[in-house]
């Protein structure tokens, strides 16, 4: 029961680390977009700025849920 635990919390880990750097990579203000470039990025700021708060607090609650499963201690 506790390798499952710690192994569902290491893989909750990797998937939320994976989320941030996807979400931080592809925002048009500081992300990968910005070296390939756009016709219009002012808008392309305001568009996506809302899905990247949001995609990288939910990553970053699955990486604090993975945390916790992995410090958790069993009876």
């Amino acid at each position: 029961m506790v390798k499952d635990t710690k192994r569902s919390g290491s893989r909750l880990m990797l998937a939320g680390l994976l989320g941030i750097a996807f979400f931080a990579l592809t925002d048009p203000r500081a992300g990968w977009t910005v070296m390939v470039g756009s016709e219009n990025r002012i808008d392309a700021v305001r568009d996506a700025s809302t899905a990247t708060y949001v995609g990288v607090a939910g990553s970053s609650g699955v990486l604090m849920i993975g945390f916790w499963l992995m410090t958790r201690r069993t009876m």
